[in-house]
């Protein structure tokens, strides 16, 4: 129903419209909107248009922007179809540029399917692209893309240096939020590295960014992972000045993820401070939270922590429970960081038993 009446809105708002590129710029405020529904129907208009007929270059970015409707919706194999497409048209008129953003496009694709190899080939063509061009922000989204992949497979130290170049090249162009998001992965990348003090700063920087451009959801992610880098530095009391911070900066805590990773990391303080007893009833009120909005990830992290405060508690049996209980939720989810951390622990506490 509510398609339905999208469309009769759509017929209603653009009827007697035929022109090409209007078509195309409507298109582009309905996705800006998050409404790819409707832009479908627009650019399906638009490709048929006489103007898309005379200009290839016209036809070119209707094509991509039918792409982006596509991977908005998850249909990838139609994604990579209309991108792969536009691709031969820009490069038929030698526009690089748009050749160059479908190529990184079908990069960003592939590695969202997990095809790593497929998706740094395409970010090289990207690259070779756009190295004919002076466009700063179109070679750090590519840079961007190449990190990603250096990270997904492990590479950590090629990761963190092309993050750098990437955010070198964001500094040119002078977009903040961009340089935010990206100071953002330096710092997770030197978490991974166990770099905590540089990742502290890192993300300190990208929280000042946020905090300037409102960016809540950067702020959010920055408060968290500042925090854990502390506990990972055993300070605790910084840990949780930060953790205080972020519910006093952050508006009510709509999310209940947010509150409940909040809750996550807080018992972890609370843990490491020796206040067992408050550590537990934090956990048992924030399992209840996850539970009741199917928050399938937060609900394994709890059980993790649980299963490590009944281990600090002298408590095996439960702590065995917990951490198998919370290794099965992640492996059943796909998360395999979680999984390891919980067989890790799960080792660690059969280990400390039997001896």
């Amino acid at each position: 129903m509510n398609v339905l009446m999208t469309k009769t809105t759509h017929n209603e708002l653009c009827s007697g419209i035929t022109d090409g590129h209007t078509l195309l710029d409507l298109a582009r405020g309905w996705l800006q909107q998050g409404n790819p529904i409707v832009a479908y129907e627009l650019l399906s208009s638009a490709i048929s248009s006489p103007e898309a007929e005379r200009d290839q270059s016209l036809r070119a970015r209707i094509l991509k922007e039918t792409g982006r409707v596509k991977m908005m919706q998850s249909e990838w194999d139609s994604s990579e179809a209309y991108y792969l497409e536009a691709q031969r048209v820009f490069v038929s008129i030698e526009d690089h540029k748009g050749a160059s953003e479908c190529a990184r496009n079908r990069a960003n694709l592939h590695f969202q399917k997990g095809a790593y190899c497929e998706a740094e080939k395409l970010c090289d063509q990207a690259l070779e692209w756009a190295s004919t061009l002076n466009d700063y922000e179109l070679r750090a989204t590519i840079l961007n893309t190449i990190a990603a992949i250096k990270s997904a497979t492990g590479e950590l130290q090629e990761a963190l240096k092309t993050f750098k170049l990437c955010l070198a090249d964001f500094q040119s162009t002078g977009n903040g939020i961009r340089q935010g998001h990206v100071l953002l992965n330096i710092g997770l990348t030197q978490t991974e590295l166990g770099e905590y003090d540089n990742a502290i700063m890192s993300l300190n920087q990208a929280l000042a960014i946020a905090l300037e451009v409102k960016d809540l959801n950067l702020v959010e992610i920055c408060y968290q992972n500042i925090a854990k880098c502390h506990l990972k530095l055993k300070d605790t009391i910084l840990a949780k000045s930060v953790i205080d911070t972020a519910r006093k900066i952050l508006p009510g805590l709509n999310s209940k993820a947010l509150e409940c990773e909040l809750n996550v990391i807080d018992a972890k303080i609370l843990r490491m401070m020796g206040n067992l007893s408050a550590a537990e009833e934090l956990l048992t009120q924030t399992n209840i939270m996850a539970t009741e909005h199917n928050l399938a990830a937060l609900t394994a992290d709890i059980m993790l922590e649980r299963g490590v405060l009944a281990r600090t508690q002298g408590a095996p049996e439960p702590a065995r429970a917990m951490l198998d209980a919370a290794a099965k939720l992640y492996q059943q989810l796909g998360i395999e960081k979680g999984f390891k951390e919980a067989v890790q622990t799960l080792n660690d506490l059969s280990r400390r038993t039997d001896a």
